[in-house]
């Protein structure tokens, strides 16, 4: 492959891992994910596959898993609800799939992990929302 080319289709995907990490919460189509970076379907899948390292599924389903476990420890939301927001139809699926990426459960994984001190600002990272000024 040319370097010009190479560069191109490294362009492409970043376009299309940035428009993945905005977009995490929709349904995320192949072809609309081509029509990102300009490439058929076919194309697209193979390319994506060699840069990435995981097909465009296995990356979507690995961010909604991080984030899950992030959410799972920062937050106190029912796991069942966690699971759903994080694409998964059940629980029990969810389940399985996150032991299989971190190795333990998610209730055991939350029990694991100590809640983020307090702020007395009221932010956290990748969050300013419930910003306060200090007392």
């Amino acid at each position: 492959m040319k370097e010009s080319t190479g560069q191109d289709y490294h362009q492409r995907i970043v376009r299309t891992l940035v428009y993945v990490q905005r977009q995490l919460d929709e349904e995320l189509e192949l072809a609309s994910l081509a029509s990102v970076a300009a490439f058929s379907p076919f194309h697209f899948h193979r390319v994506f596959r060699g840069l990435v390292g995981e097909s465009v599924k296995e990356h979507v389903r690995r961010l909604r898993l991080e984030r899950a476990a992030r959410r799972l420890k920062q937050q106190d939301d029912p796991i069942a609800q966690i699971a759903l927001e994080a694409g998964f139809e059940t629980h029990e699926s969810f389940t399985r799939a996150f032991g299989m990426m971190f190795g333990a459960s998610p209730s055991s994984y939350r029990a694991g992990h100590q809640p983020l001190p307090e702020s007395t600002s009221g932010t956290r990272l990748d969050d300013v929302s419930a910003y306060r000024p200090p007392d």
